[in-house]
């Protein structure tokens, strides 16, 4: 009963106000009801004018939330009789102790006006039954002259029924009310808690943790951090060939297994544009693991070489991988991107995009490095757009064996810069 006039339009909050007030009003119905047949059969139709008065206001309102699913016009009229019957029915009764204190029935519209009527300044209607209630207090003793025989028996019990009866509407509806709010309240928990999911899923921990904190800006200047940068070879081809659903269902499920390799190995990926991947090691998290940076792009070709997309197996990438110092910050208000920038950043892309396919290429600083925990082929040379001639190597695999080269040309014995045994 108490979901009666609740739209699918409404929110927690709404649908909240309108069960408190339909089950306050409801269970004031029940406790008026006999009031209003006792008082016709003691010969009293004033008094009993009164509950009967609500009893039919309220079913018809009731009926009118629950064909149109408005409360509006419910809400003040409940307000209303709340506020103005219980007064008229202290008058008819005589005063305050030949009513039974019926007026108390009054303050319940200041507990609606907090949690059910939605009245911009409840402070108001508290205003307003307190005045009723002082206005009444002179006209005692006029009112009990003229009051209707009662038996003091009948009025103790009425007594007794009326403060229980307020008692428990103001149980029920603040009940009612708590309840509600506390659902409110964890979905609102519920709510925080994916969006600093969403939020930690686009920016590492330590960056959230500073956006939530309210820091404006976030701007830092980092002096060692390895970069990664990959994309997948003929990717605009590829994706000319498939549907929309077929390249993204494929490029999601590389890309996961990209960011749980990353997460595995304490890599932080910043964020993929298109089918690039670009990811760092240092920054907010410390000091630079070169190692697992190398380790990642290991793993993210093995990875590729496995996966297909669209039906074509073999993904093949180009990878990049540079260290130095960056700059990284958060980026818009509405959507918050946190990405690095600098020479560093350009050069890893650069060693990406001169890359042959199927082929990771480090500059001398990430050789160095790496030394002898991965096995590296001295490249030379290139022409790098932007920057000029970089020497350069690939990245082979991990674990150097005997035969391999060491990452420092002036180590190797093999003429014209080729690998010879180390």
């Amino acid at each position: 009963m108490a979901s009666l006039g609740h739209s699918a339009d409404d929110g927690d909050g709404r649908r909240m106000e309108k069960s408190v007030l339909t089950l306050t009003a409801m269970f004031t119905v029940l406790v008026v009801s006999p009031w209003a047949a006792f008082y016709y059969a003691i010969g009293l139709p004033v008094p009993a004018a009164m509950p009967t008065l609500y009893v039919v206001l309220t079913l018809a309102g009731l009926a009118h939330l629950r064909r149109t699913r408005d409360d509006r016009w419910f809400r003040r009229s409940q307000l209303a009789m709340f506020l103005v019957l219980p007064p008229l029915v202290h008058v008819a009764l005589g005063g305050f102790a030949r009513s039974s204190a019926v007026v108390m029935f009054a303050s319940v519209a200041v507990v609606g006006a907090l949690s059910f009527t939605r009245v911009r300044r409840p402070g108001i209607v508290f205003a307003a039954f307190a005045g009723i209630v002082v206005v009444l207090v002179p006209f005692e003793g006029v009112l009990r002259e003229g009051a209707p025989p009662l038996d003091d028996r009948v009025v103790t019990v009425f007594f007794a029924i009326n403060i229980v009866s307020v008692a428990t509407i103001m149980f029920l509806a603040m009940r009612s009310y708590v309840r509600s709010r506390d659902r409110l309240a964890a979905a609102l928990a519920d709510e925080r808690d994916r969006s600093d999911r969403i939020l930690r899923n686009v920016l590492p921990d330590r960056i959230a943790d500073r956006l939530v904190s309210g820091e404006r800006p976030i701007a830092d200047r980092y002096e060692s951090v390895g970069v990664l940068v990959a994309d997948i070879v003929d990717f605009t081809s590829l994706s000319d060939s498939l549907s929309a659903d077929d390249l993204v269902h494929d490029l999601n499920d590389l890309l996961r297994e990209f960011d749980a390799l990353a997460a595995r190995l304490g890599v932080t990926k910043v964020k993929t544009i298109g089918d690039a991947y670009l990811a760092i090691s240092g920054g907010p998290d410390g000091g630079p693991d070169l190692a697992a940076l190398a380790d990642l792009a290991l793993g993210m070709r093995s990875i590729a070489a496995g996966r297909a997309i669209g039906g074509r197996r073999g993904i093949r990438l180009r990878i990049g991988l540079d260290t130095g110092p960056v700059v990284a910050g958060v980026i818009g208000d509405s959507r918050f991107l946190w990405d690095v920038y600098g020479a560093t950043v350009n050069s890893a892309s650069r060693m990406q995009t001169t890359a042959p396919p199927d082929v990771i290429q480090v500059t001398d600083r990430i050789a160095d490095a790496l030394g002898a925990r991965h096995r590296l082929t001295e490249r030379g040379t290139v022409d790098v757009k932007g920057i000029g001639p970089v020497h350069t190597w690939f990245l082979e695999g991990a674990a150097m064996t005997p035969g391999t080269v060491s990452a420092h040309p002036a180590d190797d014995d093999g003429p014209g810069g080729s690998p010879g045994p180390s």
